[in-house]
């Protein structure tokens, strides 16, 4: 019958997908584990949001709606509500400045970026003072209280 035809057609545009985009969706669920804390600066980098008026425009985590959606306060003080953590990427301070941990084992951790090299950061966390190195989009710039 005709509704199993159609049914086929459903699974087969599943399957259209390039090898390209299906690897880019698993490994963005893989990747992209939920990095948005309030309290930390992003960057926007989608071109096609807001109609690309805010292409590499610098920004606050206000609030955290869901694990991939965030409140962002732009420099100039504009607020945006549901921004998709994927048109974002993390910001980072100057040398000495105060980052979060977004990831991994010290997730949710502060501390204080000593050095960048290439694709690396050495940091010193807050807690116990000591050194871990950190990916560059596994930390991000925390504007938040300071705790001590």
């Amino acid at each position: 019958g005709v509704g199993q035809k159609r049914e086929r057609g459903e699974q087969r545009a599943g399957e259209g997908e390039t090898n390209m985009q299906k690897k880019e969706r698993t490994s963005d669920k893989e990747e992209t584990k939920a990095w948005l804390y309030g309290g930390i600066r992003v960057r926007i980098v989608s071109k096609s949001f807001q109609g690309g008026r805010l292409y590499l425009k610098k920004a606050m985590v206000v609030d955290v709606l869901s694990p991939r959606e965030c409140v962002l306060e732009l420099e100039g003080g504009e607020v945006l509500s549901h921004v998709s953590q994927r048109v974002l990427e993390t910001a980072l301070p100057k040398r000495g400045g105060r980052v979060m941990v977004l990831n991994g084992q010290f997730r949710g951790q502060r501390g204080k970026l000593l050095d960048k090299k290439g694709e690396a950061a050495s940091v010193q966390l807050i807690e116990d003072f000591s050194l871990h190195n950190f990916k560059l989009d596994e930390i991000a710039e925390y504007t938040g209280d300071e705790v001590d």
